[in-house]
């Protein structure tokens, strides 16, 4: 064993021993602050919860990180079940959102969901030893020291899926680069959104011959517009027309209700009123959200309701697919403030023209994507957005049309590059 892999083991160790430490004798301390309901450090310490037998069958640990990698979760392991039809797959996410759309998206293939473990290698290893776990593949960017060094030590394969490294990330890593270097070496497949992702990860010390290049896989899906009794089934349960001109939301910020403001009453000028659906990132700021907007804002906890309505916010997870359904259009939040952008192709999937502001770094190649094919806009404001919205549905619809049936094909025809490689 060569000093560096010796250095980054003993690191590693006493990381994992000091967690295990803290976890041990300060949780009496953090139940009666009543600091452990809200990280959910109980949940994190047990076994994920079983939801089939598994005994005797192969099983591949799936881990995410909050909501939108949880759906590229259920979406990879769509794909590795073409390739393995027996296997079972342990899936978990770091956060509460993550794992509450996994619940609510369970697989016949799961069997077992719950929340990532505390850090510490005998919380790893419980798992790992009690499903007897032979692989494991995480989305993005979850590498978590004691994890990898877990796997490393049972010789078991792992593998990234949509690796990506931002460069806040990347600033970090390469000062903990001597303590991860060793781990990454082990990783026997990186599947890179960029080339510029994949030679970070090369960089960090990831084998050159371990990452493909494949785009990112939030984008390898079918694109289609919803049947319309799905359509119809959103539109009623909010109480809009059929005929009404419905854009919605999704991610939004506190920050970028003034955005969304100036977007709608510009919109009513040009004499193409729409309905604005809100999606809050996080239900917390839905109230800011509608103090930002001003005017009659309708705040709803469900995506249901009676009342006349021409902007609501709605405070309530796991909707925003449904929101998308209904809408001829869509807003992609974190892009108006210097967030990066939240997961476009949740609207794209929908055959429905995508908007997006300036601040979208974190889905860079995504946006570009969906720009140089004609069905996605950049926007710097609220003006902008409304001027360049009427311009595709209003103006000009026969060119965007053209462009998606173009965009459709092609994706779709596409959508299964990543098969090919997996192990």
């Amino acid at each position: 064993m060569n000093p560096a892999t010796v250095a980054s083991s003993a690191a590693v160790w006493w990381y994992s021993t000091l967690l295990d430490f803290v976890r041990v004798v300060l949780s009496p301390l953090w139940r009666a602050a009543g600091v452990n309901g809200g990280w959910d450090l109980d949940m994190r310490q047990k076994l994920p919860s079983p939801v089939r037998d598994f005994r005797g069958r192969r099983v591949v640990w799936l881990h995410a990180a909050s909501m939108g990698e949880a759906k590229l979760l259920i979406k990879f392991q769509a794909m590795l079940r073409q390739r393995h039809d027996e296997d079972l797959y342990l899936v978990t996410a770091t956060t509460r959102s993550g794992v509450s759309y996994l619940e609510k998206n369970r697989q016949s293939t799961f069997c077992a969901i719950g929340f990532q473990p505390i850090d510490t290698m005998s919380l790893v290893s419980r798992i790992i030893d009690h499903y007897e776990v032979k692989r494991l593949w995480l989305m993005e960017t979850e590498l978590w020291p004691s994890l990898l060094r877990v796997c490393v030590r049972r010789c078991i394969p792992v593998g990234v899926v949509n690796g990506r490294i931002e460069p806040d990330s990347l600033r970090w890593y390469r000062r903990l680069k001597w303590l991860i270097s060793p781990l990454l070496r082990q990783i026997d497949l990186v599947l890179a959104q960029s080339d510029e992702y994949a030679e970070r990860f090369i960089e960090l010390g990831v084998r050159k011959d371990a990452v493909r290049v494949v785009g990112n896989i939030k984008g390898h899906i079918r694109i289609e517009r919803p049947q319309r009794k799905e359509w119809l089934a959103v539109r009623r349960g909010l109480n809009i027309d059929d005929e009404a001109f419905v854009v919605t939301a999704g991610c939004m910020h506190a920050g970028e209700g003034a955005v969304l403001r100036a977007f709608f009453s510009r919109m009513e000028r040009r004499g193409y009123p729409c309905r604005l659906i809100v999606v809050p990132r996080y239900g917390a700021e839905a109230a800011s959200l509608a103090d930002e907007m001003g005017g009659t804002v309708v705040h709803l906890e469900e995506a249901r309701t009676s009342r006349r309505w021409e902007i609501c916010v709605i405070e309530k997870s796991g909707i925003l697919d449904d929101m998308y359904k209904a809408a001829d259009a869509a807003v992609v939040g974190g892009t108006f403030i210097d967030i990066g952008g939240h997961n476009v192709w949740d609207a794209a999937c929908f055959a429905i023209p995508v908007f997006f502001g300036p601040y979208h770094h974190t889905q860079r190649e995504s946006c570009a994507l969906l720009q140089r094919a004609g069905v996605g806009f950049t926007v710097s404001n609220g003006d902008e957005l409304a001027d360049c919205m009427y311009d595709v549905v209003k103006a000009c619809p026969k060119r965007f049309l053209e462009d998606q049936g173009r965009f459709i094909e092609s994706t779709n025809r596409t959508r299964s590059i990543v098969e090919p490689l997996l192990p």
